[in-house]
């Protein structure tokens, strides 16, 4: 494990807070535990995948995948508990599943802990709806941590991504999703309707402007209450939803 001090001087280099650099620090090693077992039976996606490799704007906290095949979660967490020890980190590793997916709960006595409730901890969210429709992008990762190894990671396609951010601001109220969709549309990301629809499939539904619109405008509210700590600055609420709104009524 990397001490406190080499974590604090990440963490100002990277302009992150030292509680930030600690968790993606754990994320990394989660991410490596994973893939040095399995192949490609999760695929990685979401805020944090956009984070690891593409420059995202934001912190992001969850680990997010899509399972493509059956997974032996207890022999994932048996990996990701030993590949920690292994750090010298002390960990626990805890399993649910809720609706259509899995949730692994880790928390590890990283570089700052100190006890009590000081544990970070990373949450992974696994989708069991295996509706992953484009072909995956593999990425290396190359830590920037003295005592990971570099690792290939399958990630989602960034118009998959889009699309499931799509999905995400109609069914559940987070302003990160907005703001990660805006940043794939910034960045030239495509917007697939039909891609869109799948992704609705699982619900019975398609996409519809006016609903969307209306969802959007609903993340107003908690704009600047949820990406304060996720950012240095957040931008206006128009600036971003502007934008996503043109781009999505041409759907």
């Amino acid at each position: 494990m990397i001490s406190g001090e080499e974590l604090r001087r990440l963490a100002k280099a990277n302009g992150l807070l030292p509680h930030q650099q600690e968790k993606h620090y754990m994320q990394t090693a989660v991410l490596y535990a994973i893939y040095s077992r399995i192949a490609d039976e999760l695929v990685f996606k979401g805020g944090t995948a956009l984070f690891f490799f593409y420059g995202l704007g934001r912190f992001s906290e969850d680990l997010d995948f899509t399972a493509t095949a059956k997974v032996d979660y207890s022999q994932l967490a048996n990996s990701i508990t030993s590949t920690l020890g292994v750090l010298g980190i002390r960990n626990e590793v805890k399993e649910k599943k809720p609706l259509a997916g899995r949730n692994i709960k880790i928390k590890a006595e990283g570089p700052l802990y100190r006890g009590g409730l000081s544990q970070a901890i990373v949450d992974m969210d696994v989708s069991e709806r295996n509706d992953v429709v484009l072909k995956p992008e593999v990425k290396e990762v190359v830590p920037i941590y003295d005592d990971l190894r570099p690792f290939s990671v399958p990630v989602m396609n960034r118009e998959e991504i889009a699309a499931e951010k799509i999905r995400a601001i109609l069914k559940r109220v987070k302003a990160r999703d907005l703001y990660d969709l805006a940043f794939l549309i910034k960045k030239g990301v495509n917007l697939d309707s039909g891609l869109v629809n799948e992704k609705m499939r699982f619900y019975g539904e398609q996409f519809d402007k006016l609903t969307f619109a209306n969802k959007v405008a609903g993340l107003e509210s908690v704009w600047v209450p949820e990406l304060t700590g996720l950012m240095k600055t957040v931008p206006l609420f128009t600036d971003v939803a502007d934008p996503v709104l043109k781009a999505t009524a041409e759907l």
